[in-house]
């Protein structure tokens, strides 16, 4: 097989181990042209035309069910709070969503104390993983980082935080409601350009909208439970770190598993 250019003798083998020969040779398929035939277009703007239409009409139910799961949990939690349906500005639109009415409490000297020290101890710990799992030193530093400002918050105006938790919450539902007439139309630009059938294109859409309705209550519920058991102290943490940044990560998540589904080409070859 021919080296590239400017390759020794000494440093044929590392380069052949490294696959660096076959990338040097190879074209990058990001430097393939996209074509896209009208058919496929058509497809690409009406798909998530008919999700949103869809999304609309059942509007009241994953309402209703979103207020059923958190009504459940806060029993089950034994948090003291209300939930109800209200009808809530989302962009342009106004339907009904879930509102909670529940209080949590500000930190006293004991719960400040003892999550300073589980910060230091998370900021610590993250000098001893190794480098191969850098990005969970990263993703935990910044999760330190969003503490000790809350952390510094709490210390010098703990009676001026301008949040509650039935605020939190929802803001939370919210963000996730306009989530979910966002994500066809990101699958649109990100996914259905590719040469997938569309069974699979129209698949991955849909369950990444069910595992969308089905964490939101859940995950609401769980931060309504932290914040009531641990103070406001937790707001910051959870809405920065935890909050729609994990829905994101399980969408993308579903989003990797969809790219390793064959596609229409290759299976032709």
């Amino acid at each position: 097989m021919t080296h590239p250019t400017g390759h020794t003798a000494a440093t044929r083998d590392q380069s052949d181990a490294l696959g660096l020969t076959i990338l040097c040779l190879a074209r990058h398929r990001s430097l393939d042209h996209l074509t896209l035939s009208v058919p496929a277009l058509a497809g690409i703007l009406l798909v998530p035309v008919a999700f949103n239409v869809g999304e609309w009409l059942l509007r009241d139910r994953i309402s209703g069910m979103w207020v059923e799961v958190l009504r459940f949990w806060f029993d089950k939690l034994g948090i003291d709070g209300a939930v109800i349906e209200q009808l809530t500005r989302v962009a342009w639109f106004d339907f009904n969503l879930p509102y909670t009415n529940v209080v949590a409490p500000v930190p006293d000297v004991l719960t400040w104390c003892m999550t300073l020290i589980a910060t230091v101890a998370v900021c610590l710990m993250t000098f001893r993983i190794r480098d191969q799992y850098l990005p969970l030193r990263y993703f935990l530093l910044f999760a330190v980082f969003i503490q000790a400002t809350a952390l510094l918050f709490f210390a010098v105006a703990p009676q001026s935080f301008p949040y509650t938790a039935s605020r939190y919450v929802d803001n939370g539902v919210k963000t996730c409601a306009s989530l979910l007439f966002l994500l066809p139309w990101g699958h649109a630009l990100v996914y259905y350009i590719f040469d997938f059938s569309w069974p699979k294109k129209i698949f991955l859409t849909l369950i990444t909208l069910v595992f969308v309705v089905i964490a939101v209550p859940m995950q609401l519920a769980l931060h309504v439970y932290l914040m009531v058991s641990c103070s406001l102290l937790m707001m910051p943490l959870l809405s920065f770190v935890f909050g729609p940044t994990m829905l994101v990560f399980g969408c993308i998540a579903l989003y990797g598993w969809a790219m390793s589904w064959e596609r229409v080409e290759r299976r032709a070859l």
